[in-house]
């Protein structure tokens, strides 16, 4: 950062993300935890998602999309994992276990993600056999690596809550979201923001949804993008987040505007 005033506006931004994190405070998964299968009767051809949430969070996060999911007739995983615990690599290996416990002859399977978990799947589908692969969505996604990350990680109260995968997700060189290949199956991308030069945390360069700029979110091969206006977490309970999911996975497209 370099320039006069440096430390304090990390000191700023410092504080404003650990109140977020506790005023959004959703228990983290804890090792083993359950990954219920939720199933309406109207099973969508046997079709399968997989729901991943952010770090400091929990499957509740989740909670909206997985019902409209359900709703469309899905059968869904909403899966718990330990995001301030394990390394990306360790949650990579339990997501693992847990799409291995799927029939064997299910339909497609799909992705839909928050924050961390499109890190998670993304070094998941690099490393891991996953057959049938069918769409993956990322809200949130810090596919270039997350600026805030990067400066916030000097700071022991941050590496403590946010633990190993907080700071394996630092926009440096040889951070995974920069090292590891775009997904290998249709993905799109639904960013936060504001829609305006400046985005929701005056401290971070650029357009942004309090957390991640919008730029990090973008990953060459996407098939489709969309700026929703919102902030980091609570954009997982809008209404048009659940609709552009919901697009995205029947048709390969969000709901852009005519």
């Amino acid at each position: 950062m370099g320039r006069p005033g440096a430390i304090g506006v990390v000191l700023v931004a410092a504080v404003g993300v650990l109140a977020t994190a506790w005023l959004y405070f959703d228990r983290s998964g804890k090792p083993g935890e359950d990954a219920a299968v939720k199933v309406t009767e109207n099973g969508r051809d046997g079709e399968w998602v997989i729901l991943l949430h952010g770090i400091f969070r929990s499957k509740r996060s989740m909670a909206r999309i997985e019902k409209a999911l359900l709703e469309r007739g899905y059968r869904v995983i909403n899966f718990g994992y330990p995001s301030t615990r394990e390394s990306i690599e360790d949650i990579a290996e339990l997501l693992n276990q847990e799409v291995q416990k799927l029939p064997p002859d299910r339909g497609r399977l799909h992705f839909v993600t928050h924050s961390l978990g499109g890190i998670v799947v993304r070094y998941y589908l690099a490393n891991y056999s996953c057959p049938n692969i069918g769409r993956i969505v990322m809200i949130a996604p810090p596919n270039r690596g997350s600026t805030l990350a990067s400066y916030l990680g000097k700071w022991m109260p941050y590496r403590w809550m946010f633990g190993r995968a907080g700071q394996q997700v630092a926009g440096a060189p040889d951070s995974y979201p920069l090292l590891l290949p775009p997904p290998r199956a249709e993905f799109g991308v639904i960013a936060g923001g504001l829609g305006l030069e400046v985005g929701i945390n005056p401290f971070i360069p650029g357009d942004n949804d309090g957390t991640v700029k919008v730029d990090e979110t973008r990953l060459p091969g996407m098939k489709d993008f969309i700026l929703i206006k919102g902030q980091h977490s609570t954009l997982l309970s809008q209404r048009a987040v659940a609709d552009n999911v919901l697009a995205f996975l029947s048709e390969g497209n969000f709901l852009h505007a005519k």
